[in-house]
């Protein structure tokens, strides 16, 4: 169904941006309000912007102006979490398009890597600062959709002003490369002036962590935003008014938000039960031709030509459904909407709680007689669809695009740049699981010992796939050895084949860190892989600094991935580029291809741990040849602790959070999909190896056949 939210509210542009393909252009950046482009002339003229620590004690100086108190002293804690829950929800998510496989092997970038991965809870879904926010939602009795639900932009609690800072924070998580000085400003003001802390003082101490009071999270962010905003000075053409330009995007939305609360009449709650009823009236109106209410059946009170919404509301708070003050003995919350009743299943939890704060609220004086439904939230138009992140079925066969792998390696890296490329990714995602499609059949599942479901039978393959790999590793072959053949010259030319995934590697994970794909447990875990990939912080551990390191103490000096002279390389076969450009689809498709994208994570890891790699790094040490990019692989994917334990936990969790839900049919495609996702991998990776078998088999033939016969050195040229 086509998104038919207004195109002119802060609402519509959030849902709109939280779902976005990222190839869709921006329509406008973030716009600055007079005082705010006032407060940016002036820090150019008065020498704010002199050095990075004058305008961080700028920018601390105009956080803690931004962290007044919430105006209205009279507003429930209730309402100021659900007015605060827009921007808490999605805690992190601005940083995510300077988080690119391509931007990240910079100092700069690993500061922002450990920055978002902070956020996000250290790897643990439990403390992601969005998570958190829900336990405390939660503790006061408040429910809420996730932001990627279009159930969360039409929440009439939510008034257009409370998406505004959520709007700018979805707009940051959208610029790239270009515009990095802008983002470092926008999570410089979050840092220091977070929602979370406009909510704090009216929570008790034993809710609200520590660690999240004010001053303290300032205190603990001036370090980190010191070396960020000091790294990034020393980068050519850096320009420190740009960063300022970004933390006042925040400021002045955080300023609009913070105003729209005193100017905006809070949502009393007989107005949310007016809402209520409102929205059910057109699904409502004909069922109850014969329920009285009072002397008069309920549909004469909703008649959607002349609704008489405030005389229903009166009539049901005298009904003996209705026990004032009380909602946990009304037989309308106890009997009609409980299972067995005549409504249930008509209300969401979150409906059910509006009712039960209605029934609370009312006294024997209560009277809706004259209270006409006024639209304070208008959300009445709404008609949005979303689909879950397990919801998409097999992918039926479409048409691979008709463009050499270089180029969508070079699409696929920079999406922003190239119009059209996520739904070039999506078919051929789509093509390539269509090869695969036997994977995933019950009868070769059976075969492998891997079916139905379950995590003990997950556990025990992989044990078992590991143990067959380790073995093949300690079994060496009699006699000649093929990587016994191959000369300094050709091990290094194998090297560089190597490149285009190993110097993007882990790229298949950096969809997860969209603001579209639902923070989940399974989610944690992929991202504390896509984390160590990166380097976890450190330049010298990036995985792409270690093979450029590599290469370059043999003379060979690599172009930036994204650029011309890197994906035209004379000397990288054109089927390198098969296996990342696999990797850049999945990425483009992180929620849609979730199932798939843990088969495919699981492949990977898992061939990092035995014979392949051991093989590498003694074939690399024959020939005084740095071999810790394997070594390094063998040790972090292991399965005990590693990223092979890790994407093993992360197909458990989700299955079984499926399972738990009584989807056990559905849990049973998942696994399908799992083990198609799962078989790409190994169908990516043989072009190379056909590619490499031809340029260099012959030769090896040769040489292997002769170093039988004894003619000749094994070691020879050809």
């Amino acid at each position: 169904m086509a998104d038919s939210v207004p195109t002119r509210s802060a609402r519509a542009d959030y849902h709109r941006l939280i779902g976005q393909a990222v190839d869709v252009p921006l329509s406008a950046l973030p716009t600055l309000s007079a005082h705010a482009q006032g407060v940016l002339l002036a820090a150019s003229s008065q020498g704010w912007l002199r050095s990075p620590k004058d305008l961080l004690t700028h920018l601390l100086d105009r956080s803690a102006e931004a962290d007044q108190p919430i105006p209205d002293p009279a507003m429930t804690v209730q309402l100021r979490l659900i007015h605060a829950a827009p921007t808490a929800l999605i805690a992190g998510c601005w940083l995510a398009g300077q988080l690119t496989v391509e931007q990240s092997h910079t100092e700069l970038g690993q500061l922002l890597l450990s920055e978002h991965f902070a956020l996000c809870g250290q790897g643990h879904w439990s403390s992601h600062r969005s998570v958190h926010y829900r336990s405390i939602l939660v503790a006061h009795g408040v429910q809420l959709h996730d932001p990627q639900s279009p159930l969360f932009a039409r929440d009439p609690r939510f008034s257009d002003a409370d998406f505004l800072l959520g709007t700018v924070l979805l707009q940051a998580s959208r610029l790239g490369a270009a515009q990095k000085p802008e983002v470092i400003g926008v999570h410089a003001a979050m840092m220091l002036s977070e929602t979370l802390l406009d909510v704090e003082h009216a929570l008790p101490r034993s809710v609200v962590l520590q660690a999240d009071r004010p001053a303290v999270v300032r205190k603990s962010s001036v370090p980190q935003l010191d070396s960020i905003l000091t790294v990034y000075a020393q980068t050519e053409g850096a320009d420190l008014a740009r960063v300022l330009r970004g933390a006042l995007w925040v400021l002045d939305a955080k300023r609009q938000w913070l105003q729209s609360l005193t100017v905006l009449p809070t949502v009393s709650v007989a107005q949310q039960m007016q809402d209520l009823v409102v929205r059910k009236l057109g699904h409502g109106y004909g069922f109850h031709r014969h329920v009285l209410l009072g002397a008069r059946t309920m549909d004469s009170y909703w008649n959607p030509q002349h609704p008489q919404i405030g005389e229903l509301l009166t009539a049901l708070a005298e009904s003996p459904w209705i026990v004032k003050g009380q909602p946990e003995q009304s037989p309308l919350l106890t009997q009609v909407t409980q299972f067995g009743g005549s409504m249930f299943g008509v209300f969401d939890d979150a409906e059910l709680a509006v009712i039960a704060r209605w029934i609370s609220s009312l006294t024997d004086a209560y009277d809706h007689a004259d209270r006409t439904p006024q639209p304070v939230h208008s959300v009445a138009s709404l008609s949005v669809t979303s689909e879950p992140l397990e919801s998409s079925l097999i992918p039926s066969r479409e048409p691979v695009p008709k463009i050499s792998l270089r180029q969508l390696y070079q699409r696929w890296l920079c999406p922003s740049k190239q119009p059209g490329s996520v739904a070039q990714a999506r078919s051929y995602v789509v093509a390539k699981l269509s090869e695969v499609e036997y994977a995933g059949q019950v009868s070769t599942l059976l075969r492998q010992g891997l079916w139905p479901w379950s995590a003990q039978r997950l556990s025990a393959w992989v044990d078992a796939r590991l143990k067959e790999q380790v073995k093949e590793e300690s079994e060496e072959p009699d006699g000649v050895s093929v990587e016994s053949l191959l000369t300094r010259e050709e091990v290094i030319w194998l090297l560089l084949q190597l490149a285009p995934a190993a110097l993007i590697d882990g790229a298949w994970l950096q969809g997860t860190l969209r603001p579209s794909c639902p923070y989940l447990p399974p989610v944690t875990l992929l991202q504390k892989i896509y984390r160590d990939e990166l380097g976890a912080g450190l330049c010298h551990q990036h995985h792409g600094n270690l093979m450029r390191k590599v290469l370059a103490a043999e003379g060979i000096t690599l172009a930036a991935v994204d650029r011309e002279e890197f994906v035209n390389h004379p000397q990288i076969l054109s089927a390198a580029f098969s296996t990342p450009v696999l990797w850049l689809a999945y990425a483009l498709h992180s929620q849609d291809f979730f199932p798939e994208l843990l088969g495919l994570n699981l492949a990977i890891e898992l061939a990092g741990v035995g014979s392949m790699y051991s093989r590498a790094s003694r074939l690399l040490r024959r020939h005084q040849i740095d071999p810790y990019f394997f070594v390094l692989h063998n040790t972090i994917d292991n399965g005990a602790s590693g990223h092979t334990a890790w994407s093993t936990e992360a197909i458990a969790l989700y299955l079984d959070d499926i399972a738990v839900q009584g989807d056990a049919s559905h849990a049973a495609l998942c696994w399908q999909r799992i083990w198609r996702g799962f078989a790409t991998y190994g169908q990516s990776s043989a072009p190379l190896l056909r590619a490499i078998a031809l340029r260099i088999g012959p030769r090896l033939g040769y040489r292997w056949l002769r170093a039988h016969l004894g003619r000749i050195p094994t070691a020879e040229a050809s």
